[in-house]
């Protein structure tokens, strides 16, 4: 299948007409979906910095749709498959499945960054292999799908790309995957007040800082984050701290 694909690739990049046809069908087979309206799937692979972008549309908007139309359908798929979860962990649930690193792998393993299309500066910044436009890029094929072939094949589509997660969905995952919502509820449950996050550092050029948080667990400091954002360090932060507290389960 990768051997094909690479081929197919090739000969969308250097053909024209019917040889780049071919090689969306191809693509097509992957995907598992053929599309009655192929700009579509050419526009969800169409970066806004590519020259045709301006003429034709870029994936922008099928991004926005494809965002909705899978927070539905993985609502659904955890709804059906999980009837005793309460919505808290039905959330949960979710959050995990459709956070952005897992729809950029999926993106990565379909091999959307080979077909994208972007302008010069974008190709040479190697902007198609960051994990934000390979988000978008997933995002944007699931948006084309639901125009395409209505919301059942892209929730079809949705449930074969992140379906696959659902038996890793453990305590111990659900805990790690939005650690910061999971400190706090344990600390609710305890009766104490709520984490507080300190900024301790703060490194690096305006362009890539590095942030330094610590989280306070029942008035002690216990557990330190970095991150390149604040976000991020702060998540980190809580991460270890429920690691340390022993809040989530063994691994």
């Amino acid at each position: 299948m990768r051997f094909r694909m690479r081929r197919a690739l090739r000969r969308y990049n250097a053909g024209v007409g019917a040889n780049r046809e071919e090689a969306l069908a191809a693509l097509e087979e992957t995907l598992g979906h053929r599309f009655a309206d192929r700009e579509l799937l050419r526009r969800a692979l169409r970066h806004g910095s590519a020259a045709a972008a301006q003429a034709v549309g870029s994936y922008q908007r099928l991004e926005f749709l494809g965002d909705a139309v899978i927070g539905l359908a993985v609502a659904r798929l955890l709804f059906d498959v999980f009837p005793d979860d309460d919505q808290g962990r039905l959330t949960r649930k979710r959050v995990h499945l459709v956070r952005s690193e897992r729809l950029a792998e999926r993106a990565a393993l379909l091999g959307l960054d080979g077909w994208v299309e972007v302008g010069p500066s974008e190709e040479m910044s190697r902007g198609r292999e960051r994990a934000a436009m390979l988000e978008d890029l997933f995002e944007a094929v699931v948006g084309a799908i639901a125009l395409d072939g209505g919301c059942e094949a892209a929730f079809d589509f949705v449930e074969r790309q992140l379906g696959i997660d659902l038996a890793g969905l453990d305590d111990r995952t659900l805990a790690l995957a939005d650690p910061k919502s999971s400190l706090q509820e344990a600390a609710q449950a305890r009766g104490l007040p709520l984490p507080e996050y300190r900024r301790v550092g703060v490194s690096g050029p305006d362009h890539r800082r590095l942030w330094a948080y610590v989280v306070v667990y029942d008035g002690e400091e216990v557990a330190r984050g970095e991150g390149v954002s604040k976000r991020d360090a702060q998540q980190q932060a809580a991460r270890r701290a429920l690691v340390r507290l022993g809040l989530v389960p063994d691994e």
